[in-house]
């Protein structure tokens, strides 16, 4: 009699185990946001108006729980992740489209001819002095940019302009035709400590607000230079320098 108790209360047991259990993933795994009801939290966190949009694809991913919506309207594709027991977007990804036309839709206030002039002035050419290889939109690190490349009779120019700050937020350039070929001896170089203030004074920061994550000397394209890397308030700062003018040949900024 005890013996069938005994089982009697395990049975019990392992049946109130069971049902908890059960309950517990119906409440973290259960989907409590639809497909559209997803779709329509994409749009809204996406800032878009569903009538200017063409889905192209919904997928579940059961193992991250969660919608992953793609979407394009007339300028920008979208892909935005959203997980359908919180109704939270866990991703958000937005690129320019390759055959979009940004002017005509309103997107972007800055024209090609003043993406031009600042990039001239920046490196102190007139239009009459160089030739334009490339000046067009992209979206990198979600900024839209303008990419303007160009060159002179010495040296090719790439930098990449804020389209709406105005600011240049990455630059480079190089010799053309090996041109600046280093032939002087290394002790002419102007030092690692040398280089590294330079880049901090061009940045606008002290060497106590950053850390330095790479400071090498490369000779690759024939040209000298210190390549140095640094992080300051969440942003990973690139640079290349002249190792025998300290000149800045290169800049990014980014998160």
């Amino acid at each position: 009699m005890k013996n069938w108790k005994i089982y009697g209360i395990i049975i019990t047991v392992i049946l109130v185990l069971v049902i908890v259990g059960i309950c517990i993933y119906a409440f973290f795994f259960r989907e409590v946001f639809t497909e559209g009801e997803a779709q329509d939290i994409a749009f809204e966190y996406a800032g878009v108006n569903s009538d200017n949009i063409t889905i192209l694809s919904i997928q579940k991913d059961r193992e991250d729980r969660e919608y992953e919506i793609r979407f394009y309207d007339d300028v920008y594709e979208y892909e935005v992740d959203v997980n359908y027991n919180s109704g939270k977007v866990i991703n958000f990804e937005k690129d320019l489209r390759d055959d979009a036309d940004y002017h005509d839709n309103n997107q972007v206030t800055m024209s090609e001819d003043e993406a031009r002039n600042i990039a001239l002035q920046r490196v102190g050419k007139t239009q009459d002095e160089v030739t334009f290889t490339r000046v067009r939109l992209d979206r990198e690190n979600s900024v839209t940019v303008y990419d303007v490349y160009f060159y002179d009779t010495e040296k090719e120019y790439e930098l990449s302009i804020d389209v709406d700050t105005k600011e240049i937020i990455s630059y480079k350039e190089d010799y053309l035709n090996n041109q600046g070929n280093n032939t002087n001896p290394s002790d002419q170089y102007i030092g690692v400590e040398k280089a590294k203030e330079i880049v901090l004074e061009h940045a606008g920061l002290s060497s106590s607000d950053v850390n330095f994550s790479k400071v090498e000397l490369d000779v690759d394209y024939h040209i000298a230079t210190y390549e140095i890397e640094f992080y300051h308030n969440y942003y990973e700062y690139d640079y290349e320098i002249n190792a025998l003018t300290g000149e800045v040949l290169k800049y990014e900024r980014g998160r």
